[in-house]
């Protein structure tokens, strides 16, 4: 099992934020939940517009919350400004049952940066390198990628190129050709490509996006894939996304946004469900469900450990149904 990192002030916690969330916010509030010295889980908002549904969702994410942290991240606005954005994040927060444990104010996550403390004596420190901290190295060993900022992490979900014309027409006799066989060798192909953190290509894509869109249960099977490795999974599956169209589009994107939220990568699954919810608002006989209820899942807040179950239950289907033994949950997945 992972060992627990320990962030010891201030300036580290700030430090951490990038990689707790994706990428470096700016103009932001960003809401830091623990349970004890334990971190429950992490929100953010843009500056001046953290509203009290978007709060109450934000303390609704996990039973066991037992205090909150405010950080102000924002360039070029005045003291009384962001001393004013405090003051309100604040007020909203304790309306609505949260217990404070301190507020800060930073112009930016940049090594050498000032934060300033906004309710004690205005205490200043300096936020360290997010590369240099425990939590930066931790992120590079575990392959996950820190955007610059939040436009780059929703570039990463747009269409790069597409499968061609052969592809799609090979990926069809494939099906027809291999029968039931078809899903499971996808699966399996799949698996090991997460395993091996391999790029697929476009023929793979073709296919995936076929039996995505043809065949429930061999998705839900694909949820499972998530136990192997969550972030590689939804690399490979933004990859097969940006090479796909319509329908099938819309799919590989959901389980992208899957594989992204049980990593605790909110943002990540938000840039994604907006891109297939975008897709699919082009093509009206796309079938939505699966990404409606995603979507209510994460703006209600529910905590990534419970939408895990729907991974745990692809690794039962995919062995009983389609042959292909997953990897059982490590200690660390449950």
């Amino acid at each position: 099992m992972t060992e627990p990192i320990k962030i010891d002030n201030t300036g580290e916690m700030i430090a951490a934020i990038p990689a707790m969330l994706g990428f470096v916010p700016s103009q932001s509030v960003v809401l830091v939940f623990l349970a004890g010295n334990r971190l429950s889980h992490i929100a953010r908002m843009d500056f001046g517009e953290m509203d009290h549904p978007l709060v109450t969702a934000a303390i609704n994410r996990s039973n066991d919350t037992e205090g909150v942290y405010v950080i102000v991240i924002a360039e070029n606005r005045t003291f009384h400004e962001v001393l004013d954005e405090s003051e309100r994040v604040i007020a909203m927060l304790l309306g609505a049952g949260a217990d404070v444990w301190g507020s800060f104010y930073t112009p930016s996550i940049r090594g050498g940066e000032t934060w300033t403390d906004m309710r004690g004596l205005f205490e200043t420190g300096t936020v360290p390198d997010p590369a240099t901290t425990q939590v930066g190295a931790a992120t590079v060993l575990n392959g996950r990628t820190v955007a610059r900022d939040r436009s780059e992490l929703t570039a990463r979900y747009r269409r790069k190129n597409s499968v061609t014309v052969t592809d799609r027409r090979r990926a069809r006799a494939a099906k027809e050709t291999m029968g039931e066989k078809f899903a499971s060798n996808i699966i399996r192909e799949l698996a090991e490509l997460v395993s091996t953190r391999t790029t697929p290509d476009a023929a793979l894509a073709a296919r995936v996006g076929l039996l995505l869109t043809t065949d429930i249960h061999a998705r839900d099977a694909i949820l499972g894939l998530a136990v192997i490795d969550p972030n590689v999974a939804s690399e490979m599956m933004e990859a097969i996304a940006s090479k796909l169209r319509t329908r099938e589009r819309v799919a590989a994107l959901t389980v992208a946004g899957f594989f992204a939220y049980v990593n605790f990568q909110g943002p990540a699954a938000g840039s994604a469900f907006t891109a297939a919810r975008e897709e699919a608002s082009q093509h009206p006989l796309c079938d939505t469900r699966m990404l409606g209820l995603l979507e209510e899942a994460l703006t209600a807040g529910l905590h990534p450990t419970m939408i895990r179950k729907l991974a745990d239950t692809g690794v039962g289907i995919a062995r009983e149904k389609f042959r292909v033994e997953l990897p059982a949950p490590s200690g660390d997945w449950i």
